[in-house]
């Protein structure tokens, strides 16, 4: 039973391959761009819904280890629900695509800055609150944001707002392996002081 409780097998690899989907998304978009088909929308919805897919399977395998796993669920439904909206829409109308996925940017600032509120307000009661998780969670709600703010307010056509949306994607790809890390790191340093 003790072995259960202390488990660090900890699934980060299906994490990593929802940070990475985020990076094909982006690099997709881009590429994708100037020659939107409903064939791609499709594409660009199944990676959508594949990522929410990954972060509802490390959310359940998880549920030992993390007793708040309600963020990762809130994550895994939007990517799936947003992916159902963009094939949907891949089948008609291309300008909401466009839409969809600035909903669904303002969508991941929100939860982003909710969550990382409330890892601050719970992390006061111990020694230190994680600084560098809480700036990566801050650049995070920026660049999400941006993506949000950028497709509605200045969406000059569907092809540069598409472009857009790649290079906002494939950084949150990044900046979601970044904070894996950290998270893999204090997961660790939490391990090492039960321990001792």
């Amino acid at each position: 039973m003790t072995n259960q409780d202390h488990n660090p097998s900890t699934p980060w690899g299906l994490l990593s391959a929802k940070a990475l989907i985020y990076v094909a998304i982006g690099v997709f978009i881009f590429a994708f761009s100037g020659s939107f088909t409903a064939v791609s929308g499709s594409i660009l919805a199944g990676l959508f819904m594949l990522a929410g897919v990954f972060q509802l399977l490390f959310s359940r395998r998880n549920k030992s280890t993390d007793t708040s796993n309600i963020w990762g669920l809130m994550y895994g439904f939007s990517d799936i629900g947003f992916g159902i909206a963009i094939l949907i829409y891949s089948l008609g109308d291309s300008d909401s695509i466009v839409q969809t996925l600035a909903f669904w940017a303002l969508l991941y600032a929100i939860l982003q800055s909710v969550q990382a509120m409330y890892s601050f307000i719970a992390a006061r009661g111990g020694t230190s609150a994680p600084l560098k998780s809480m700036l990566t969670h801050g650049i995070t709600v920026l660049v999400s944001g941006g993506m949000s703010y950028v497709l509605l307010t200045f969406a000059t056509g569907f092809n540069e707002s598409m472009h857009l949306s790649g290079l906002f994607t494939i950084g949150l790809g990044v900046l979601l392996f970044v904070l894996i890390q950290l998270m893999r790191a204090q997961k660790a340093n939490e391990t090492e002081h039960s321990v001792g």
